[in-house]
């Protein structure tokens, strides 16, 4: 049995969950955006510097958003920024695990979704 107070944590299983790949868009104004998405109750593998690996047609990519879909609804209920969302996650103890690239959420309900837009 591992203790708390070792440092050793049990192993995670990242081969399950979604690999969430961004998608790109261009604002009325020209700035190029990533979006990632989050969709309730599966567990998602996130970068944790998506403007470090990835560009838009071989550009760099500041604005990142997090798309958040409820399967519950069936619809797309929102976004918010990456960045901000991300702090959020780990705040609120959703984070299964992370390496040195990725971090890995479990499923969030409707509730946990609704509540990264405020």
């Amino acid at each position: 049995m591992d203790s708390p107070y070792t440092g050793n944590r049990p192993e995670i299983d990242w081969t399950a969950a979604y690999v969430a790949t961004p998608r790109f868009y261009v604002r009325p104004d020209g700035i190029r955006f990533g979006v990632f998405a989050l969709n309730e109750g599966v567990e998602t593998i996130l970068p944790k510097a998506p403007q470090l690996r990835y560009q838009a047609e071989g550009s760099p990519v500041e604005e990142w958003r997090l798309l958040l879909y409820s399967r519950t609804k069936g619809d797309v209920i929102g976004d918010t920024d990456f960045f901000t969302a991300v702090r959020r996650l780990g705040i609120g103890g959703y984070i299964l695990d992370d390496n040195d690239t990725h971090i890995l959420l479990r499923g969030l309900t409707l509730t946990e979704l609704d509540a990264l837009m405020r």
